[in-house]
C-alpha cells in the first residue's frame, strides 16, 4: 500500500482522473484506504449499524467516482476534509434519517458543520491519523523488540514489569521504548501536519 499522509495531495485527483488504468486503480486504492475508514468511523460514532456503515461508506465513495472526473482540488476553497465530511453528513442523512444522532438531535436536524458533528469528525480524523502513523513506524521496526515493547506497554495497556518479563528485556528499557517511539511517533504526526 502507498504511505499516505495527513495531507491531502493534489496529485491524487489528478491521478483518479488518469486515462491510463493502472494509475487510476492505485489512486483509487490508495484515496479508498485513506478515507473509507474515516467515513465508517464517523458512520459508527453517529449510531450507524455494521450494514448502514458499508453502506454510507459506499455511498460517499461511489459519490466521490462519479464526481471525480470533473472535481477540482483548489485548497483556497476549504479543506478536502470538511468536503468529505459533508458528504458523509449527507450519505448518513439519505440513508439513516432520523435513526442517526449528534448529541441528542436527529441529524436530519443538524447541520453539517454544526459543533457536534464537526467533534465527531475531527476525534474520528484524528485517531485514523494516528493508527497510520503507528501502523507506519510498526512497518518500519518490523520485527523490533523495542516496538513490541512500546506496543505491549503503552498500546496494550500491559504492565512495565510483565512486558520486559515476555520479552527478557530489563523494565528500563521498555521505559526507554515508551520514551523513544512516543517521541518518534509526535515527530511524524508533526511532520504530516493537518493541511488536509
Amino acid at each position: 500500500m502507498a504511505d499516505v499522509t495527513d495531507t491531502t495531495n493534489p496529485t491524487i485527483f489528478l491521478r483518479l482522473k488518469s486515462a491510463e488504468a493502472q494509475p487510476r486503480q492505485f489512486a483509487w486504492n490508495e484515496f479508498h484506504a485513506r478515507y473509507a475508514p474515516i467515513i465508517a468511523g464517523f458512520a459508527r460514532r453517529l449510531g450507524g449499524k455494521p450494514q448502514d456503515v458499508d453502506d454510507v461508506v459506499q455511498d460517499v465513495l461511489m459519490g466521490f467516482f462519479a464526481k471525480a472526473p470533473t472535481f477540482v482540488y483548489d485548497p483556497s476553497q476549504g479543506r478536502f476534509r470538511g468536503y468529505l465530511k459533508v458528504c458523509a453528513v449527507r450519505a448518513l442523512q439519505r440513508r439513516l434519517g432520523k435513526a442517526v444522532r449528534a448529541q441528542g438531535q436527529a441529524l436530519d436536524d443538524v447541520d453539517p458543520g454544526a459543533v457536534a458533528v464537526e467533534q465527531v469528525w475531527e476525534d474520528v480524523w484524528q485517531q485514523e491519523k494516528l493508527r497510520r502513523a503507528l501502523a507506519e513506524l510498526k512497518a518500519q521496526m518490523a520485527g523490533s523488540r523495542t516496538f513490541d515493547a512500546f506496543e505491549q506497554y503503552v498500546v496494550f495497556g500491559k504492565p512495565a514489569q510483565e512486558v520486559a518479563d515476555a520479552l527478557g528485556l530489563h523494565v528500563n528499557s521498555v521505559y526507554r521504548a515508551k520514551e523513544q517511539l512516543t517521541t518518534a511517533l509526535q515527530e511524524k504526526l508533526r511532520a504530516e501536519g493537518d493541511d488536509e
